[in-house]
């Protein structure tokens, strides 16, 4: 039997980047709790291999191969979602990607605008239509939802030959208090 903190029955909850690492680890967690799983990743085998995984939990498992750099594909991945589901109460933005260069005076704008299409862009839209959601299910008479962003150590303390990533990081954190605000 799996470790049952608490109950998620009933809920909805979508993971940017949830087909391995840290973002099939939050979807394989809340999945033990029962929530019904929505999954977004650029890479459709991997999608699969995880809606596998996570449907022994005997929750309804959606993979969606989403890219968030591009904002159109989370605007109708977020609508596709919420279609198929019939709601979102919890995103969990936590796709990102970790492109660097062996020094920063090497580092290219292509490099640093790939690190921001996916890490602070990605979120932003992600976040943005996540609330558009919540708000109109709050008007509907169905309140509540969690956005969570995912950041880095790299946002408050650097990292080496991957200071675009660091900047990433430092804005999620920097736009999760605005939001909140």
């Amino acid at each position: 039997m799996a470790y049952k903190p608490f109950d998620l029955t009933g809920k909805v909850a979508l993971v940017t980047g949830g087909n391995r690492g840290i973002g099939f680890g939050m979807a394989e967690a809340m999945a033990q709790a029962g929530a019904d799983i929505v999954i977004w990743g650029s890479n459709a085998e991997r999608n699969i291999e995880a809606e596998g995984k996570l449907l022994k939990y005997g929750v309804r498992v959606l993979a969606q191969q989403v890219d968030v750099s591009d904002e159109a594909a989370v605007v109708r991945g977020m609508a596709e979602a919420v279609e198929a589901m019939g709601a979102v109460h919890s995103v969990f933005a936590n796709a990102g990607v970790g492109y660097g260069a062996r020094s920063f005076v090497e580092m290219t704008t292509e490099i640093y605008r790939k690190n921001m299409a996916v890490n602070l862009d990605g979120v932003f839209w992600t976040f943005r239509e996540a609330c558009k959601h919540m708000v109109e299910r709050a008007k509907a008479g169905d309140p509540g939802g969690s956005i969570v962003g995912v950041a880095s150590l790299a946002a408050i303390s650097g990292a080496a030959r991957n200071e675009a990533y660091a900047a990433t990081k430092g804005g999620v954190i920097s736009m999760m208090k605005a939001v909140a605000v």
